[in-house]
């Protein structure tokens, strides 16, 4: 029996393929990921048909390291094929980490990002000494509501956001991080 037939060196579907679909995730780069994130996040706004703010309630995905600013806070991309396909961002305090931005293109859902990008929060929660994470979701986001409850978030609340559609929202948690 030959190796393709005992299932040696194939790959599951949905793998990378050498070099190509190879994902990266690193901390945000002004030189290196330029506008990226603020492209991510205006195309999903897009997808769903809410308000693109970039003067006000987006600047901060205009300036991730202005909003961001290391140590209590953080912010990450996902990049594929040398273009930013996916963000994700904290803040800390109180021993409380809050997950923000965390998005995706389309075509790359389903592909594992958004759960890398989650668990990226999830660990530097921890390195921070947070004990609790929270969020707060857009109630038309469902997929993101599956990875969240997946990771072992609950819902804990539901409010109104003050972003320019007032977006219903779910708040969500997770203790211990």
């Amino acid at each position: 029996m030959g190796a393709a037939a005992r299932g040696e060196g194939a790959k599951p579907p949905g793998a990378p393929k050498a070099g190509v679909d190879v994902v990266v995730y690193e901390p945000y780069d002004r030189a290196k990921h330029g506008n990226g994130p603020a492209l991510v996040v205006e195309d999903v706004y897009r997808e769903f048909r809410f308000i693109w703010e970039p003067g006000g309630y987006h600047a901060d995905v205009l300036h991730p390291e202005v909003a961001y600013p290391p140590p209590d806070a953080f912010f990450d991309v996902a990049v594929l094929g040398g273009e930013v396909v996916g963000t994700v961002g904290g803040t800390a305090k109180q021993g409380v980490a809050e997950l923000s931005r965390l998005y995706l293109y389309d075509r790359c859902r389903g592909r594992g990002i958004g759960h890398a990008l989650l668990e990226r929060f999830l660990a530097w929660a921890r390195a921070r000494g947070c004990t609790r994470a929270i969020l707060w979701s857009d109630k038309r986001f469902a997929d993101a509501h599956r990875l969240y409850a997946r990771a072992g978030f609950r819902v804990m609340a539901e409010r109104i956001c003050d972003d320019p559609d007032k977006s219903p929202e779910w708040g969500m948690t997770l203790e211990p991080v």
